[in-house]
């Protein structure tokens, strides 16, 4: 039952970050290094979500390390004075991610068991 959860509460982001992949393509146009970034993100998060489904938490854990110093150069770098769309895309994506997180943390934690 703890990866069918894990996967339901991955979607919300992953349509989010969706959208914000398209506007960067229409919306507003994003340097190439900007793009390199996003796909180092965007693989980083993709081992986050296989180590969460598999409870694999080391490699969830380094994942989310190089998610965070890659994300943190992407939002330092590049994300200042956005336009108020792609800022509201951003929030409710980080949203979504923490909510992703949460509930992969609360179904692998001691105190629930998921079978």
């Amino acid at each position: 039952m703890r990866e069918p959860l894990i996967v339901v509460a991955f979607l919300p982001f992953l349509y989010y970050a969706t959208l914000d992949g398209i506007f960067h393509f229409r919306g507003r146009r994003v340097s190439l290094s900007e793009h390199v970034i996003h796909v180092v993100i965007g693989l980083s998060l993709a081992l986050v979500f296989a180590a969460a489904v598999m409870a694999n938490q080391p490699v969830m854990l380094g994942s989310l390390v190089a998610f965070l110093v890659s994300g943190g150069l992407d939002e330092f770098v590049w994300h200042r004075d956005l336009p108020a769309h792609e800022s509201d895309l951003h929030a409710k994506e980080h949203l979504a991610l923490l909510i992703f997180l949460g509930v992969t943390l609360l179904v692998d934690s001691p105190l629930v068991t998921m079978g």
